[in-house]
């Protein structure tokens, strides 16, 4: 069987053009994604088009785009693309749907989201000289707001994605459980465990699902468990019902393809943090089941910066691949954010940057790698990392555009991932070439 060549890219956000960008640095790495067999993105944007409706309930900025900027991701040589994010439904499920037909009206293989729940979960496939690829995508974030749902008796099925939902449990000191326990009944929380007095029903709060109950002894309050344990700790776990099915599409897509690769869309960080550097609790042992399950790669997206890299049984882990195109400054927003913030209704989006100014002020957010991948009889041959800047302070019309780094700034970018890598049993090689550098992965052992 030939060899399978792959490029991995982090969460792409567009919503102007960058097609006609002269800088060498740029026309260098297209030319670097369309000589791979398959190139992945993640498109964390929704294409509504016209007649958008924002949805009631968003995740962080809603992202809309104009749907013939999906020409621009075919322009730089994207094969698949991943769907599954905390932005698909940011303007219903009408706007998940749009954006579904504006992809199948061009051809463009998706995985993560559909008409159903079923379809969501399903395996894409895509045909390369080398052999076939089965792509899957699956997202924690959002993932209850977001979730697709199969038909039922009376009812058609739901666009949305699929997704991992999550369970949140605080470990709280034995001997101050009580304490929090009585504070919590004094103030008039409501601390049964079920969440309601209805038997077997588990919804603390109208908004806020709690799926099963708290561990024995614990208590739920508005969608999080706490518990008496002598290791005082934030748990995040993924419910095994969203695992099996994913687990079951990694076998299915083992047995029709040559190489399968998985996209998972995860914000969430080590105890309980958010867009951190180390993932969440639950994605390492995540990520090796579905290896063991038949992936060949796992391709971690989601808090917009760099996360470790491990191969585990010769196999990539990328926790996160970081931002791959991040320009949001012409973006358009519903009414509602505006009066989120404070601001007068009539405010544009450039009054919005002024007073909100999020990943402008962090630079590694303007870096990141994108991940060549070479695989041989299904073995992984190459594992190389080219390091990417998106042009951290440059003006707002400028910013976002992916270029390959030059050499110093390769080296630093390069250098941080090996930092975050170690703790994975895994560090980062650095090389010299032709006026840039590159990364290739080795175990620590």
């Amino acid at each position: 069987m030939p060899d399978i060549s792959l490029l991995a890219t982090g969460d792409s956000m567009l919503t102007r053009a960058i097609s006609a960008t002269p800088d060498a640095a740029f026309r260098d790495l297209i030319a670097l994604l369309r000589s791979a067999d398959v190139t992945i993105t993640n498109v964390e944007m929704s294409f509504p088009g016209p007649g958008r409706q924002p949805s009631t309930t968003f995740h962080g900025t809603p992202l809309g785009a104009n749907p013939s900027l999906l020409a621009e991701f075919e322009f730089l040589g994207v094969n698949l693309y991943g769907i599954a994010n905390n932005h698909a439904t940011d303007y219903g499920t009408n706007g998940l749907i749009a954006t579904l037909e504006a992809l199948e009206r061009r051809n463009m293989r998706y995985a993560g989201a559909g008409r159903t729940l079923r379809e969501a979960r399903q395996p894409c496939y895509f045909h390369t000289a080398g052999g076939q690829v089965a792509f899957i995508a699956a997202a924690s974030s959002n993932a209850r707001l977001s979730v697709a749902a199969d038909a039922g008796i009376g009812d058609d099925g739901r666009p949305g994605i699929a997704p991992l939902r999550l369970q949140k449990t605080h470990y709280v000191k034995t001997e101050q459980f009580g304490t929090l326990r009585k504070m919590l009944a004094e103030t008039g929380v409501n601390i049964e465990p079920a969440g309601t007095r209805a038997p077997g029903s588990h919804f603390a709060y109208p908004d806020r699902n709690v799926y099963d109950p708290p561990p024995p002894g614990g208590i739920a309050v508005e969608s999080v468990h706490f518990v008496a344990d002598d290791n005082p700790r934030i748990q995040t776990d993924v419910l095994e019902r969203d695992v099996k099915p994913l687990v079951s599409a990694v076998a299915e897509a083992s047995r029709m393809a040559d190489l399968v690769v998985v996209a998972l869309h995860c914000h969430e960080g080590l105890q309980g943090g958010w867009n951190t550097d180390l993932p969440a609790e639950f994605m390492q042992p995540l990520a090796r089941r579905l290896i063991d399950a038949g992936a060949h790669a796992i391709i971690g997206h989601g808090p917009h910066t760099l996360r470790g890299i491990e191969l585990y049984r010769k196999r990539p882990i990328c926790y996160s691949l970081g931002n791959f195109i991040h320009n949001l400054a012409t973006a358009s927003f519903p009414i509602e954010l505006y009066e989120q913030q404070g601001m007068p209704l009539s405010s544009t989006p450039a009054d919005l940057y002024d007073v909100m100014p999020g990943y402008e002020i962090k630079p590694h957010y303007w870096e990141s790698v994108v991940g060549q991948f070479n695989f041989a009889a299904g073995q992984l041959a190459k594992l190389e990392l080219h390091p990417i800047t998106m042009g951290y302070g440059l003006p707002r019309s400028h910013r976002g555009t992916p270029m390959l780094a030059d050499a110093e700034q390769g080296a630093r970018i390069l250098s941080r991932l090996d930092s975050l890598s170690r703790p994975f049993g895994t560090m980062v090689e650095i090389d010299r070439r032709n006026g840039r550098c590159l990364g290739r992965m080795a175990a620590t052992e």
